[in-house]
Parts: structure tokens; C-alpha cells; sequence
């Protein structure tokens, strides 16, 4: 019986992977428990540690760490008693194998702790490109890793050329791409839920701080609040992320709550099913998550991209691309809504990255992979590149 540990920070790598962990915790010679930390334990973005529980996974251990502080020093502080916390969780849970998804600084410090204690890595989303520190992060995570499950071809290759071997790496497509099974919610039973009118279409603003303009957070969504503030349309105002930069945008977008009656701040969802089902019933998406990359696309969401923070991802889905620049945000919306060409697009978009058997692929991979490669030297695998004659 493999033991699988899984590292999750926050709603933004547990939500794709939910699906993985729930086949990884159905096998028979699998078993499976979570580390949760990061914005999991914050009260301020909901506890979300809990729906983790309610959903029947097993927390192995909480790990708090995120030092007190709106800016860099405290973003770069906080990895540290993160590496300090999870290091000692795997020390006393003993997994075989420690998997993590994406680019988080919480999945690079779950990463390092395991490898140093001669333990296996297993890294899904390896391999992707943006425009943030989170490139950084997710490079270094796949150094760290013995084993690659990137979502394309193309990551598998960037992988390779990073110096991993082939052999390791396995596309698998990604986890969570498709948020249609999720979607259980009717659009009238969110609205009445969030009061909102029924008879109105709503937006979804998610934009998150970016870690190298972090002092320019309180003004980007300023231009994107101003935007949505002067349509006529509800929108909900959903939590940023916890990095440098994201105090400021939420106490601004409080800020903008209290002065337009139909801005709304988005409480914590609860569940996977229930964000997905938002999402599903929104009129267009506001703002630079990587949730508009494929998940909205998976439900046909019209999303506007603003800034160069899913850089390098553009390709890969049907966005309007915007600056942070109100009159352009504004323009994009109405894009959004009431173009025939941009919405015909969008319904025949198909991701590159979405797999209908990734979840059976991941659960195969770890059910077979060789555990001792923890116990030997990572090798650097050079490619012999042949030069044009």
C-alpha cells in the first residue's frame, strides 16, 4: 500500500486536483492524506481547509506559517516557516510519496522537504509558462521533483529541457480542466442565494496581486473596479490571492462594495461545486486567474485577461487581452457580451490541455513508479542537441 501525501495551500491547487485525489483515494493500493496550509488555515479567505474535510479526505496536518504583512519580505518570509513546518509534518508522516500541483510557493517548500529527506516527488503542472514569480517557483519545484506530470506535450518538453529525464516525465493532461461535472447549481438558485436579480446577467471579477508590480496593486484594480463599477451589470468581487500586493485590493474592493450597491463581495463558496456553478452562470470574467485559462473555457465563460500575469498562457484559451486601463477593460466587457464573432469563437474553442482520463492516468503512474529513485542522485539529463548542417 503506496502512501500519498498531498500538499495544498489554498482552493487554487485543490480544486483542479480534486477529482485526482478522489481516484487516488478510491485505489486499492493507494492510500491518501492532505497537508493543508497557507491560505487553507486563513480565516480571512473562509477556513477553506474545511471543505477539504467535508469532502472525506484525511488531513494528516496543519501547518501555519504566513507571517503577518502586505508586502514582499513578508511573502518571501512566510516560504521559509512553510519549508520550517512542512518538513517536520513529513518527518513524522512518513509518505511514500509526496505529490503537489502548480506553482505555489507552499508546493515548492512541500517539495524540498521531501526530497531532502529522501522521499518521492510527484509534480503535476510542471512545465507552463506565465508572467509572475510563479514561473520561478514552478521551474524550481520540477528541480526538485523525481517525477513530471505536465498537462501538454509542450510542458513535457520544457521539462525535458530543464534537464529532467525523459523517462520520468508522463503527460497526463490537466487536473481539473473540465468544471462542467462540478457545475450542480441552477444560475436562479446562485442568484438567490447572493441576491442577486434574476432577470440580470452578473460578472466575476478574480484578479490576484502580481508579485514584481506588487506596488502597483492598489491601481490595477482600481482600473478594473472603475470598469465594472460604471456598466450596469452586478458583479461579485471574489477573495485575491495571499501574496504581496492582495490586502490592498481586498480592502479596495470593500471600498468599492460599500459605494456601488450593485458591486458584491463574494463570500467564501464552501464547496468546489459551488464556485464552479458561479462561474458557470456569470456573463463574463474579470480580472488575470488562471482559472480563466481553461477552466472557464470548459463552460463556455467569455473571459477578459487584464495584465501580463497569465503571460505566455494566452494561446491556450479564448481571451480578450486587456490593460489595466478602465476604458479597455470597458470595451472588453461589452466585447465580452454582445460579440457574435468573439462568442462563436469561444463556443468552438477546444483546450489542448483537457483529457478525459487524466485522474486514472495519475492513479496508474503512482500505483507503478520506482520509489527508489528518492534514494539516488538526481542526474542532469543532457539532451544531445545536432546543429543545423
Amino acid at each position: 500500500m503506496r502512501r500519498i501525501l498531498f500538499i495544498s495551500g489554498s482552493r487554487a491547487d485543490y480544486g483542479p486536483a480534486r477529482r485526482v485525489l478522489q481516484a487516488i483515494q478510491a485505489a486499492p493500493d493507494l492510500t491518501l492524506s492532505i497537508l493543508v496550509t497557507g491560505m487553507h488555515l486563513d480565516i480571512t479567505h473562509g477556513e477553506t481547509w474545511r471543505e477539504i474535510a467535508a469532502d472525506g479526505f484525511t488531513i494528516a496536518e496543519r501547518v501555519f506559517g504566513r507571517i503577518s504583512g502586505d508586502d514582499l519580505s513578508a511573502m518571501a518570509a512566510s516560504l521559509g516557516l512553510y519549508l520550517l513546518g512542512i518538513s517536520q509534518a513529513v518527518a513524522s508522516i512518513k509518505p511514500d510519496i509526496v505529490l503537489v500541483l502548480g506553482d505555489r510557493g507552499e508546493q515548492l517548500a512541500g517539495a524540498m522537504a521531501a526530497a531532502c529527506q529522501n522521499i518521492t516527488v510527484v509534480h503535476l503542472c510542471g512545465g507552463s509558462v506565465s508572467g509572475s514569480i510563479d514561473d520561478s517557483i514552478r521551474h524550481a519545484v520540477t528541480k526538485f521533483a523525481h517525477f513530471h506530470l505536465p498537462a501538454t506535450e509542450e510542458h513535457a518538453r520544457r521539462i525535458i529541457r530543464m534537464g529532467e529525464d525523459p523517462a520520468r516525465v508522463r503527460v497526463v493532461g490537466l487536473p481539473g480542466a473540465d468544471i462542467r461535472p462540478d457545475v450542480i447549481y441552477s444560475r436562479e438558485k446562485i442568484c438567490e442565494d447572493l441576491g442577486l436579480p434574476v432577470e440580470q446577467p452578473y460578472l466575476l471579477v478574480v484578479q490576484h496581486a502580481v508579485s514584481h508590480t506588487q506596488e502597483q496593486a492598489g491601481y490595477q484594480i482600481v482600473e478594473t473596479l472603475e470598469a465594472v463599477a460604471s456598466l450596469p451589470y452586478p458583479a461579485l468581487l471574489a477573495n485575491p490571492n495571499d501574496d504581496a500586493g492582495s490586502r490592498v485590493i481586498l480592502a479596495t474592493m470593500k471600498e468599492y462594495a460599500r459605494r456601488h450597491p450593485h458591486l458584491h463581495l463574494l463570500p467564501p463558496s464552501g464547496s468546489r461545486e459551488r464556485f464552479a456553478s458561479i462561474m458557470a452562470h456569470a456573463e463574463a470574467m474579470i480580472g488575470n486567474s488562471s482559472s480563466g485559462i481553461v477552466e472557464a473555457m470548459s463552460v463556455g465563460l467569455p473571459v477578459i485577461n487584464i495584465g501580463d500575469r497569465q503571460q505566455g498562457r494566452e494561446t491556450l484559451a479564448c481571451l480578450l487581452n486587456t490593460d489595466y486601463d478602465r476604458e479597455q477593460i470597458k470595451q472588453a466587457i461589452r466585447n465580452a457580451i454582445f460579440d457574435r464573432d468573439y462568442r462563436q469563437r469561444l463556443s468552438e474553442f477546444k483546450s489542448p490541455m483537457s483529457r478525459a482520463d487524466t485522474e486514472q492516468k495519475v492513479v496508474d503512474f503512482l500505483g507503478n513508479i520506482d520509489l527508489r529513485v528518492a534514494d539516488r542522485a538526481k542526474t542532469f539529463w543532457d539532451a544531445e542537441f545536432i546543429a543545423d548542417a
